[in-house]
């Protein structure tokens, strides 16, 4: 039986017989179906299928190719033994069965919803046409070119958002007011000058018990309407708008259908227990004192209107930011009594953590039954800056990884705020005012080795103090490890573990089993680098010198120089070297012993122990000249 063969076009065009899907071919080839599923009864002749793929500009050989498509079709299109597309009178016809085409179920749907709405039942109205609207799979006709399939995109766009805003006022209408303020949203920041979608928006909030969001949606499309286009809202929108103002009681919400309502996107009015994720702060934090107080004003100002403040931090690694924004948010939480969400977007290596998982986590953090999290992405964003609009809501996002991953995280209502952590600043995130987080200074460096080593000892040995922090290059995560180094050892003086510290970084590989955790913030930056990069980055290091040019970058890997300005401005970007001058940069020194370590695992130990050398205070520095044959050469042993 025909009905065996099923068509979509809500989406991608698609063909099934039975179970399996078939092969359309080329997407000229799925126009030229798209094109005879869409006309009335199936029919086209030659010249119409030509205009739908080409319009008025086809290729001379348009005729023959629309005949080998269609050959190609009937051989697929097959039903008992039969072929569906057949040519008769000048005309190619395809023969499908009621039901089996996609659009036409969901006009069925949209039929049968406003048939049982005019006779009272809004409730089963609104489920038909929610079933209808599960029917789509994305764009209509995605990836089918030609004039046709343009004009029939937009038709069956606007046919799907005038199905979605009757089912949106029915919603309404029988009390699903909030699961519809979550579509709304997203459906206005699409098309932002459309007053019926608005006006919806504008009641739903009403419903849900926020006038005060309904106002601002009014002042905003006004607004638009005056600025771009001269006009003002019209009349529905400005009499919805005056109810408000007076709380009309014909706009109060009508009570939710108890068992009959779907929990598609229903979110809880209030959260009994506001959510604390924060993790543990650190009780030793040390300086950063003026960053702190920045931080705090920026964050922590009350405001009620306006975008809601995010700070990103980033800096070299092991620098701390990650600490620094658990620490801030701790001295904030008083002030966002809402709530204080956490997530850690690091996956494994070349992964990143999925933010429509992260969304999943804080509206169920909200009191958003698990049931009722939408599945798509844009819907979940749209519930979530409903939930945190109007609350005081402070969010940390660690180790965030792309300008995708946060776009939907980070919220907007003005009395929330944000706190980022980066390898890298991410100019794609919106709104967020970045800060570098420089490394200790020495007197910053000298009050952590007292926390963590005690006070009396490190002022029993000051200056060595001083060097053991200097040897660290005032990295924090450094500084900390060798002062739990010091602690441990109680019987050693500081200037001796400060003698085997700078005789273990000139080592080829790590003596003691701490030097881990120093490595481990560098080795996760070092893999995100691309490979071309990363060369660039140990060749660097093995310049003598404090600084390395651009220039002796090109030398040492045989690059252009624009080239080797470009990697290099990559690892500034990425905190691995520093610019000092025009073409010039500089590695802490922690930096460059983690950077030659990598060159003697990658180039070979001649250059390795070569270069260490030249970290030693006791040896005089002598230039290291690297032949690109040379280079070439061990680059090939090393390989092999």
């Amino acid at each position: 039986m025909t009905r065996a063969l099923r068509f979509a076009v809500l989406g991608p065009v698609r063909a099934w017989h039975g179970e399996d899907e078939l092969p359309l071919g080329s997407p000229q080839q799925r126009a030229v179906l798209a094109a005879l599923l869409l006309r009335e009864g199936g029919a086209a002749t030659v010249d119409q299928l030509i205009d739908a793929v080409w319009g008025a500009e086809p290729p001379p050989a348009a005729r023959a190719t629309v005949r080998t498509y269609v050959s190609r079709l009937r051989q697929v299109l097959v039903a008992d033994g039969e072929p569906l597309l057949g040519s008769t009178a000048g005309l190619y016809r395809l023969r499908v069965e009621p039901g089996a085409l996609d659009v036409a179920a969901f006009a069925d749907l949209v039929a049968q919803a406003r048939e049982v709405r005019q006779q009272g039942d809004a409730a089963t109205a609104a489920d038909r046409l929610r079933a209808a609207a599960a029917m789509w799979q994305g764009e209509p006709l995605n990836g089918v070119p030609g004039p046709y399939a343009e004009v029939q995109r937009a038709r069956l766009e606007r046919v799907r958002q005038l199905a979605a805003e009757e089912r949106l006022t029915l919603d309404i209408e029988i009390g699903r007011h909030t699961a519809a303020m979550a579509e709304l949203t997203a459906l206005v920041e699409e098309q932002p000058f459309d007053e019926g979608l608005r006006r919806l928006l504008m009641l739903a909030l009403y419903q849900a018990g926020r006038p005060s969001a309904a106002i601002a949606q009014y002042h905003e499309i006004r607004t638009l309407l005056a600025d771009e286009l001269g006009l003002d809202p019209g009349a529905a929108l400005q009499e919805l708008y005056q109810q408000v103002l007076v709380a009309d009681p014909t706009l109060a919400a009508p009570a939710a259908p108890a068992a009959t309502a779907p929990p598609a996107v229903t979110a809880p009015a209030v959260v009994a227990a506001p959510p604390h994720q924060l993790p543990a702060d650190i009780t030793d934090f040390t300086g950063r004192a003026a960053l702190l107080a920045e931080l705090t004003d920026a964050l922590g100002a009350e405001r009620d209107t306006g975008s809601a403040p995010a700070i990103g931090l980033t800096g070299l690694p092991g620098v701390g930011t990650s600490a620094l924004a658990i620490h801030v948010a701790h001295r904030l939480r008083d002030r966002f009594p809402d709530g204080q969400l956490y997530a850690d977007l690091r996956g494994g290596r070349g992964a990143q953590v999925d933010p429509a998982a992260v969304l999943g986590r804080f509206l169920r953090a909200f009191g958003v039954e698990p049931a009722a999290v939408p599945e798509d992405l844009h819907e979940r964003a749209a519930l979530w800056r409903s939930i945190a609009d109007g609350r005081r809501v402070l969010v940390v996002l660690d180790h965030v990884q792309s300008a995708d991953q946060v776009r939907h995280l980070v919220p907007v209502g003005s009395r929330c705020a944000t706190v980022l952590t980066a390898d890298r600043r991410l100019p794609g995130v919106a709104g967020v005012a970045w800060r570098t987080v420089p490394v200790f200074d020495a007197d910053e460096s000298l009050d952590l080795l007292r926390r963590v080593a005690g006070d009396e000892r490190i002022a029993a040995e000051l200056d060595a103090a001083r060097r053991f922090a200097a040897a660290c290059s005032h990295v924090p995560v450094a500084v900390r490890v060798a002062a739990e180094r010091l602690l441990a050892r109680p019987m050693w003086s500081v200037a001796e573990i400060e003698d085997r510290l700078r005789v273990e970084i000139r080592q080829p590989v790590p003596l003691h089993a701490d030097c881990d955790l120093v490595e481990a913030p560098l080795e996760r930056r070092y893999d995100d680098l691309d490979p071309q990069t990363a060369q660039a980055f140990c060749l660097a290091s093995l310049a003598d010198g404090a600084d390395v040019t651009a220039a002796d970058v090109a030398g040492l890997a045989g690059l252009p120089l624009p080239e080797a300005e470009r990697l290099m401005e990559e690892l500034v970007d990425a905190h691995f070297v520093e610019p000092v001058a025009y073409r010039r940069y500089r590695y802490h020194s922690l930096i460059r012993w983690f950077a030659r370590r990598k060159a003697a695992l990658q180039l070979g130990r001649t250059i390795a122990e070569a270069s260490l050398d030249a970290l030693h205070p006791a040896v005089p520095a002598r230039r290291l000249v690297l032949g690109r044959s040379r280079l070439t050469t061990l680059a090939h042993r090393h390989s092999a």
